[in-house]
């Protein structure tokens, strides 16, 4: 009689407990029966089966999050991370800064903030030279953005300088980050190899994402922060860390006390910890991270050859006051430090009001102004790195400042700079660059500085857009740290209406380039066509793949009868689109006004295969023609423009002029 599988589990269950004899007599079976099962069951199992038993316990697991993450990637869960991705423009060649890379980072706070939008080159060509810039808002230009950030001024001056080299400067930088962030943008910015970095970074080392002060923390060991950043390269990963971070905010929201509130600033809703004192623990925790992250940044780069120049960051230290003043802790009062600060510098010891307005910034106990060691560790690892240099950005501004105290002289808030502040960061960076490029570079000391300024094209439209992202800025936390909130754009009436686009821009969802155009559109019936033409320009150099700016202010300057200013404009948007009818045709005209035939007629060909019945280029064949002493050619083509509009301007006189010259050669 043979055992049933009740009677098997229990002598699994009593083997070790029980004789043979003893379980058979609870089973009330024979004690042979119990033995050859318990013989059965201890003999060890063949190496083969034991390798295959192994194999596939340890292999489901493995499977199951294969399987998840191909899953989850073919879902394309939480979108495309990658820090580029395609731009989407018609060529198809270009790469652009990813809008969702930032989610990385940012799994408490649903606000992501946005990389730049500089396109480059899929394929690096071989005369190209190309750089990245790294870092936080400042590097992203905040308020201005676009033509605002220092990135953009270091593109104009290295492309006059190599006028040889297809330059390319792709900022990468977005808010709210710091060296964590940095850090993991090194693998991807590599493998498209450049020429040079640029950083500029610092003042987010405490609240930026993963930061010491920060809601988006893991914790004191920055080695293991960027083991994690390693891991979130996997869909799976971040799917768990979601799973984790939802589950806890509806705990949160169910068993807990309060919420931050939902409509806070992004500066609002990651800031965990307001008051962090100097030198305190959680102080020398963010040190030893920036300098921990740095010098593995700066060793990689330096390790594939890639040349960094790294600045020093600049504050405000005359006209901004401590957000936090720590009156009970081990150090002194940052606000009594910046009351002593004022004073000194209005009796005229400006070097005593320098060192306390520093002391107040370094003592301030909500540190979104990079302390003073920032600068230090940045100075000593450019210093301690092979192919590093150090760019001094807080002395430059500091030498533009009057009594070398920086204020709202080249600042708008606390730490970001206004538009010559902007200029001043990118006009030093390039300073460096220049001088370790003066081999390729012809008449380094004839730069003409001012002209880069007013080619940055930051307009109305982008001082106002300015003055609306500040003034909600200010109107939040830490600017404003108890009270109701009352948003001033709730009752705002627009000023103009540029003004109103740039209200749109802010707080209704009106792209900038779409903000700019209409602006330009409304100065063209205004008949102010210099504004509109700044307008245009501002989008060109923003957008420098779309050829439409490019047309839009060469026809203003052809209006005013500019055509050595429309010029350059239409042959870089034929280079852009040479089927353009539009632009082959003034391009002809232009080159027949300079007696240039030959050119002058192909162009105006081209023009008329693109679109046969456009009387003006016609018209304009027919003269370069005549000029060239074709007169039955030209005879013919002023017959069609007959035929397409026989009242067009000159047509008789012209074809007068012909008919007279044909006969009289018969």
């Amino acid at each position: 009689m043979s055992l049933s599988n009740k009677q098997k589990s229990y002598i699994r269950k009593h083997a070790k407990k029980k004789s043979a004899k003893k379980i058979a007599s609870d089973l009330n079976t024979e004690e042979s029966e119990i033995q050859n099962y318990l013989d059965e069951i201890d003999t060890p199992l063949a190496l083969h089966k034991k390798i295959f038993f192994y194999v596939f316990t340890f292999s489901v697991p493995i499977l199951f999050f294969v399987l998840l993450e191909s899953v989850l990637r073919i879902s394309d869960y939480m979108g495309n991370t990658d820090l580029f991705t395609d731009a989407k423009i018609e060529s198809d060649e270009y790469l652009v800064p990813n809008p969702n890379f930032a989610s990385r980072y940012f799994f408490y706070t649903n606000v992501i903030p946005n990389p730049s939008i500089d396109v480059f080159l899929t394929e690096k060509p071989k005369n190209s030279y190309r750089i990245f810039a790294m870092g936080g808002s400042t590097a992203a230009g905040y308020p201005y953005s676009y033509n605002g950030t220092f990135s953009s001024v270091v593109d104009d001056i290295l492309q006059d300088a190599m006028p040889n080299k297809n330059v390319e400067v792709i900022n990468v930088g977005v808010s709210a980050v710091n060296t964590y962030t940095l850090y993991d943008q090194l693998d991807e910015i590599i493998e498209h190899k450049p020429d040079a970095i640029m950083i500029y970074a610092g003042h987010n080392e405490f609240y930026g994402a993963l930061g010491v002060g920060s809601n988006e923390n893991l914790g004191a060991f920055p080695g293991f922060v960027r083991f994690y950043l390693k891991l979130q390269r996997y869909k799976t990963f971040l799917f768990l860390r979601n799973v984790i971070v939802d589950s806890g905010k509806w705990f949160a929201s169910k068993f807990g006390n309060g919420q931050q509130e939902p409509q806070g600033t992004l500066m609002e809703r990651i800031v965990d910890s307001r008051s962090i004192e100097l030198n305190s623990p959680k102080y020398k925790m963010a040190m030893l991270q920036f300098e921990s992250n740095l010098t593995e940044i700066l060793s990689t780069f330096s390790e594939n050859g890639i040349p960094v120049y790294i600045a020093s960051v600049a504050s405000n230290l005359k006209d901004h006051t401590p957000f936090v003043d720590i009156a009970d802790g081990d150090q002194p009062s940052a606000l009594q430090s910046y009351t002593e600060a004022e004073k000194k510098y209005k009796e005229g010891n400006f070097e005593k009001a320098f060192y306390k307005y520093t002391l107040a910034k370094d003592l301030d106990g909500l540190k979104f102004r990079a302390p003073s060691e920032i600068n230090e560790i940045i100075e000593k690892l450019a210093s301690s790195h092979t192919n590093t240099t150090y760019v001094p950005v807080e002395e430059a501004f500091q030498k533009e400042s009057e009594n070398g105290i920086v204020g709202f002289n080249l600042m708008l808030e606390h730490l970001h700079p206004n538009k010559k502040g902007y200029f001043l960061i990118g006009k030093t960076f390039s300073q460096y660059l220049l001088k370790n490029l003066e081999p390729e570079i012809d008449n380094l000391d004839a730069i003409n500085w001012n002209e880069y300024f007013d080619r940055m094209h930051l307009t109305y439209y982008d001082d106002r857009v300015e003055w609306h992202r500040i003034t909600t800025l200010k109107q939040g936390f830490p600017f404003v740290q108890s009270g109701t909130l009352n948003p001033y754009q709730f009752s705002y009436t627009p000023i103009d209406f540029v003004d109103s686009l740039a209200f749109a821009n802010v707080h209704q969802k009106l792209g900038w380039d779409r903000g700019k155009v209409q602006a330009a559109r409304y100065y063209e019936k205004s008949g102010n066509y210099d504004n509109a033409i700044k307008e245009y320009l501002g989008l060109v150099r923003n957008q420098p793949w779309n050829d439409s700016p490019y047309i839009f202010a060469a026809r203003l300057y052809l209006d005013q009868g500019k055509f050595d200013k429309a010029e350059p404009l239409l042959e870089k948007a034929n280079e852009l689109d040479s089927e353009n009818a539009f632009v082959t045709k003034m391009l002809g005209a232009i080159e027949l006004n300079k007696g240039n035939l030959d050119p002058s007629i192909t162009l105006l060909e081209k023009s008329i295969q693109l679109n046969p019945n456009d009387p003006q280029a016609i018209f304009n064949l027919s003269g370069a023609y005549g000029r060239k002493q074709q007169f039955n050619k030209a005879l013919e083509l002023v017959n069609r423009v007959e035929q397409l509009n026989p009242n067009f301007p000159g047509l008789r006189d012209w074809k007068l002029q012909l008919q007279q010259i044909t006969q009289s050669r018969k």
